[in-house]
């Protein structure tokens, strides 16, 4: 028992609580319950420029939470003898065990005014590199809030916590929960669930689908006329090569601190750097190779960073792609999924390649994330995540040369959070007015994320947070102050 404490990083002097029997228990899924996910409790915070009703927004979320499977988001989560996890909702939730941990607190005095929120990152009419948000952890959670898992399934505590600050022309919305509880379109879900709510909309608050029954694996179980091979499984680092990786990445870790950073791209710089990438690219066929602004984004990032690097080491681009996006029975699915379904795909790099035309960068990123992202390769890696022992299952395992770089690139955009919350019905008045203002009411004008303990081996790290209401683009990057300086560097030379 000692060391399956150790293995969840939890102290063993600390009691389970006793199992409620009334309560009701809901599974969490292959890929939820990972090593990886355990040790993450998300802290996202969103700022809205108009004051809102506080208690409209607790009461609308817990009503939420009375709604079905939403109630599977009030739960409690606990430890099964076999050392997994699952979560015990409270039926009902009453003011002793609610579906939220809650609390609140005002300031009498304006945003721009508060010695620390008035540097919360802000839009700007050219690019700029900002404060990241493990600086505003103070507005992301109370002092008290839980912290690691071990909190989780010790106490008898909710997994969602709102914390709500006022100030007298804005407010910040913050939600803390355990990765394990959901993803990014989990956090969609809820916040487009909570506004129904919010607007009296019950009825069209959509089912939450899969929350008994793992639907990731049941697709990846069903007959297929011909299953692929996964050809990450081919190239997974393990024996020697593993090792080597983990000693080149212990020395960074040891010789080069990171920094926390948030990003601003405004649209036009954006649309500059996508210019300058098909410029790279000769036309084939008469046509010109088709690439997004994130294999854009991820080439400019990937770019600055190998650049930085003292000598020249090949990259591996570690993304996450959606199953829900991936598998037909989920796509058409009449409901929403929260949980976690994020499996790996990579982008290999050799130094010469990283440190090429963003063109070229962003086109090789695009042809590899699509050999990987089709239907029958996702689920190829997922009856493979099957096959191992249910203790060891987990989908961020390494792949490619043991001597690169790992920049892991998350990609927010679709999931759409700047839009996906409507609190109009929360507003008491409006906090910024005029032409200065580019969202509408009770919607967010900026967001963020982070954990609540943030680790030190998170480093080469690039989340696109999405586009703003002006169609501008937030990142948050976790980089060595050698790769800040490049990306300042090539912030200048941004033609638009």
């Amino acid at each position: 028992m000692a060391a399956l404490w150790h293995l969840l990083g939890a102290s063993p002097t600390r009691s389970l609580p006793p199992t409620v029997k009334s309560d009701e228990v809901y599974p969490l899924h292959m890929l939820d319950d990972t090593k990886s996910l355990r040790n993450i409790v998300v802290t996202w915070t969103l700022r809205f420029n108009d004051v809102l009703d506080h208690e409209k927004l607790h009461a609308s979320l817990a009503g939420l939470l009375e709604i079905g499977d939403w109630g599977k988001l009030g739960g409690r989560l606990r430890l099964k003898p076999n050392g997994g996890l699952e979560i015990h909702v409270p039926r009902p939730f009453t003011t002793e065990r609610p579906p939220v941990s809650y609390s609140h607190q005002t300031f009498a005095m304006a945003i721009a005014d508060h010695p620390l929120a008035k540097t919360l990152p802000k839009a700007s009419n050219v690019p700029s590199i900002q404060p990241g948000p493990e600086e505003f952890r103070v507005f992301a959670a109370r002092d008290d809030a839980p912290q690691t898992l071990d909190d989780f399934i010790t106490l008898d505590i909710p997994q969602l916590s709102l914390y709500i600050t006022t100030f007298t022309d804005a407010t910040l919305v913050a939600l803390s929960w355990p990765h394990t509880l959901m993803d990014v379109m989990g956090q969609q879900a809820l916040l487009r669930g909570w506004s129904l709510v919010l607007a009296g909309r019950e009825a069209e608050v959509p089912p939450v689908l899969g929350a008994r029954e793992d639907v990731v694996c049941s697709a990846a179980d069903a007959p297929a006329e011909k299953e692929e091979e996964s050809m990450l499984c081919r190239m997974r680092l393990g024996g020697l090569a593993m090792a080597g990786f983990g000693l080149r990445f212990a020395w960074d870790l040891m010789w080069n601190r990171v920094e926390t950073r948030t990003v601003f791209l405004p649209k036009a710089v954006v649309e500059g750097l996508r210019r300058r990438a098909r410029g790279d690219l000769p036309a084939q066929d008469g046509k010109e190779p088709f690439i997004s602004e994130g294999d854009v984004l991820t080439a400019w990032a990937v770019r600055a960073v190998a650049s930085s690097l003292p000598l020249p080491r090949p990259v591996t681009v570690l993304h996450a792609v959606n199953a829900r996006f991936r598998l037909a029975s989920l796509i058409r699915a009449p409901g929403v999924f929260v949980q976690n379904m994020a499996v790996a795909a990579f982008a290999f790099l050799s130094p010469s390649a990283a440190t090429g035309s963003l063109g070229h960068i962003a086109l090789e990123n695009r042809r590899q994330l699509k050999e990987q992202a089709t239907e029958g390769q996702v689920l190829a890696f997922l009856r493979q995540l099957r096959r191992q022992p249910e203790g060891d299952r987990d989908p961020g395992f390494l792949c490619g040369e043991s001597s690169a770089l790992l920049m892991p690139f998350t990609n927010w955009t679709r999931a759409d959070l700047f839009r996906a919350a409507d609190f109009s019905p929360a507003v008491v008045h409006a906090g910024e007015t005029g032409e200065s203002r580019r969202n509408p009411p009770g919607t967010v004008e900026f967001q963020h994320a982070s954990s609540m303990q943030p680790s030190p081996a998170v480093r080469n790290v690039v989340v696109v947070l999405g586009k703003d209401h002006g169609d501008n683009y937030w990142l948050t990057g976790i980089l060595t102050p050698q790769a800040w300086a490049k990306i300042e560097e090539e912030m200048g030379g941004i033609s638009v």
